[in-house]
């Protein structure tokens, strides 16, 4: 049996580290979390060949100290909240590995329990505790704002390219005068679509180029990047927000990849922005398990969630189901 600590910067980074060194099989024992770091503690179920059969009866014995060790794991969950079904295990322990911030996590284990009763498999009753998404009427005008590099700009292009599948008019306007190749970048996508494509430097701007895309029956509003830190352009991002207009959609999107740190960051940064959905990309990279967990604590309804950089096929609706079988993973 080997147990090993790794400490990285993000929870997504060490289980990659814990993957790296102990293969997928690890078991995730501890996770611990301090200002600008991730520790995970995992151990190894995997020994040598034995030689000889005292050698065997030492695998044997390290195996039994292994079953022994994933129980007091489990009873620890259990004192925490008693009463804990065996067939609620395999959420609790996806959602420890996956870094699941631990009070997030307790909420989201009795939610599911309450919906076990009728015997309801785990998938399931963990898609109820998720919920339906409340239905929101078609808005003409959806605005998307995120951390730097989450993916926002190709997720405008995936969802342009499955509106101008179906044969409606798409313009897209970007406000991005921070990155070094934005909207070439947005015009290539447009050319590639048959969809305009507008700039805007200012708020000013935006209102312009929104009237000028009256013709469209959907205008998809690129913004730049801005992280928890950036506090002139989480300012700049609110005055166009509200030079879009109260009629505009408010689109968080955000990456998979974010650990409980970062997704609390993220999410303090852009609440005050009142965004209605989320879309959650990067699920080629990590399962999301940290990020769902705190939007749906926080009410906040993913629309949509996409797993490679593919237009625009890697691009879906998320479901319950979908994203149930996401917090399920480790």
């Amino acid at each position: 049996m080997t147990i090993n600590r790794y400490t990285a910067a993000t929870m997504q980074l060490a289980l990659a580290r814990v993957k790296a060194a102990l293969g997928p099989e690890a078991i995730i024992l501890e996770t611990a979390s301090a200002p600008g770091e991730v520790t995970v503690t995992a151990a190894l179920d995997r020994l040598p060949a034995p030689i000889g059969a005292a050698s065997g009866e030492l695998v044997g014995e390290v195996r039994q100290l292994l079953h022994v060790v994933r129980e007091l794991v489990d009873e620890h969950w259990r004192r925490e909240k008693p009463g804990l079904g065996r067939e609620l295990l395999p959420l609790q322990r996806a959602l420890v590995a996956q870094g699941v911030d631990g009070v997030i996590a307790t909420a989201l284990v009795q939610a599911t329990e309450a919906r076990l009763a009728g015997g309801a498999p785990l998938t399931a009753a963990l898609a109820g505790a998720l919920g339906e998404p409340s239905p929101r009427g078609a808005q003409r005008v959806h605005l998307f704002m995120g951390p730097p590099g989450d993916g926002k700009t190709t997720t405008i292009a995936k969802l342009a390219a499955q509106q101008r599948r179906a044969g409606r008019r798409v313009a897209l306007v970007t406000t991005d005068t921070y990155r070094v190749g934005a909207t070439a970048e947005l015009e290539i996508y447009g050319r590639a679509l048959g969809a305009p494509v507008l700039a805007a430097v200012d708020a000013r701007a935006l209102v312009r180029a929104l009237a000028r895309a009256a013709d469209a029956d959907l205008v998809l509003v690129d913004t730049a990047g801005a992280g928890p830190a950036q506090g002139p352009q989480l300012a700049e991002l609110a005055v166009l927000a509200e030079a879009a207009g109260v009629g505009a959609a408010r689109t968080l999107v955000a990456s998979a990849a974010a650990g409980s740190a970062a997704a609390a960051r993220t999410w303090q940064a852009f609440a005050p922005l009142a965004p209605e959905a989320c879309v959650l990309t990067k699920l080629d990279l990590a399962p999301g398990g940290p990020m769902l967990g705190l939007l749906w604590r926080r009410g906040l309804r993913v629309s949509h969630v996409a797993a490679g950089r593919r237009i625009p096929d890697d691009l879906e609706p998320a479901t319950p189901d979908r994203l149930a079988r996401c917090l399920l993973a480790a």
